[in-house]
């Protein structure tokens, strides 16, 4: 069995639901060998619209954080040391927004606000940069319809060797644990959006936790499903059972699973659409006794009463007030990040005395909580 390089192609079978067990195609014609893609170029010069519009196709340049370490609001500031706690934010999403040297400015997202901070590229998790197979060996190229996992452009890996132009490399997800081989031009810190379609592909069987899909009924393990039993993972049949076996499918946004399973490992379940593409929103909470201020929609926070914007609202957001500073027509702010707390300051008019509720670009006067 050859292996897949280009996943792409993959889909364009699975979308036909063609099992692997037709590997030679309509006509029994020879299927195409596909060489390895060159990477998707590194974007260039700063994306405006990142912070503003957040995670969208129209701004596909991401990364995901392996350590919070040291990060600073504005390029030119000092840098600063990340606060306590920030070591367990690892594989939080975050939009490209530019790249000077080795520091990169990103766009990170919690339940009210999108942040914008700069940090050493180094900070980020080596990734797959697009659509890619996990190859058995270094060098492998492989066949659509072929038995295999496919991993879409920012799936974190661990390298775990090199070896001619190849990375072997172990992928744990929540929903999935595999090893493979991977060409080292399709890793990198920095990456395109390529989430797979599942729109429209219907999952009906839910395996069990710790499931092991294999490349045939006697075959080796290409990946483990489910090895956290909080994280739902949904497959299809391929066909019927034959001796206690059954090939499946495993649709995700993020990965894409085609092997065999034991029969006994697969419960049949009311049948839903795949999951669709979607990133991790991470949610962080201020807690204790502060003055707030809540801004509406889509309110700027500047680096400085006339600075530019570093953090943009995506809700009714409260933010902490800074008393001990003060400038005509602006409040001063503290924000918080993954990395720690940010000062700035917001340029809005309070609510007018008597108007219970907020209204478009008023702010509501700070109270206590």
């Amino acid at each position: 069995m050859r292996t897949t390089i280009l996943a792409a192609t993959f889909l364009a079978l699975a979308n036909a639901g063609c099992p692997a067990s037709n590997a030679g195609g309509a006509g029994g014609g020879a299927r195409p060998a596909f060489e390895i893609p060159a990477a998707t170029p590194q974007p260039e010069g700063a994306d405006r619209g990142a912070l503003r519009e957040g995670f969208t196709r129209e701004h596909p340049w991401r990364a995901v954080l392996e350590r919070a370490g040291r990060w600073k609001p504005t390029l030119e500031e000092e840098w600063r040391e990340p606060a306590a706690g920030s070591e367990t934010w690892r594989h939080f999403d975050l939009l490209v927004a530019d790249r000077q040297g080795g520091a990169v400015q990103v766009v990170g997202e919690n339940e009210d606000m999108l942040v914008a901070v700069w940090i050493p590229e180094d900070d980020l998790a080596l990734v797959t940069v697009q659509q890619v197979a996990l190859a058995p060996s270094a060098g492998g190229s492989l066949d659509a319809g072929d038995p295999g996992v496919r991993l879409a452009g920012g799936v974190p890996v661990e390298r775990l060797e090199q070896s001619g132009g190849w990375s072997r490399v172990r992928v744990a997800l929540p929903e999935l644990e595999a090893e493979g081989w991977i060409p080292d031009v399709l890793l990198a810190r920095i990456y395109r959006s390529s989430d797979f379609d599942t729109a429209g592909v219907e999952v009906a069987l839910e395996p069990a936790v710790g499931l092991e899909v294999r490349s045939s009924s006697i075959g080796g393990t290409l990946a483990v499903l489910r090895p956290r039993a909080d994280v739902a993972v949904r497959a299809r049949a391929l066909g019927e059972p034959a001796l206690g076996w059954r090939e499946i499918e495993v649709p995700a946004a993020r990965f894409w699973v085609r092997g065999f399973a034991p029969v006994e490992g697969l419960t049949a379940v009311a049948a839903q659409e795949a999951p669709g593409p979607s990133h991790a929103i991470a949610a962080w909470h201020i807690r204790g006794e502060h003055h707030w201020l809540q801004v509406p929609i889509g309110q700027e926070v500047l680096t400085g009463p006339e600075g530019e914007a570093f953090a943009v609202t995506t809700m009714g957001t409260k933010l902490m007030v800074d008393v001990a500073r003060r400038a005509p027509k602006r409040t001063a702010v503290t924000i918080r990040t993954v990395w720690g707390e940010a000062p700035g300051w917001v340029v809005c008019e309070p609510v007018p005395d008597g108007m219970p509720q907020p209204i478009i670009d008023t702010c509501v006067i700070p109270w206590n909580e």
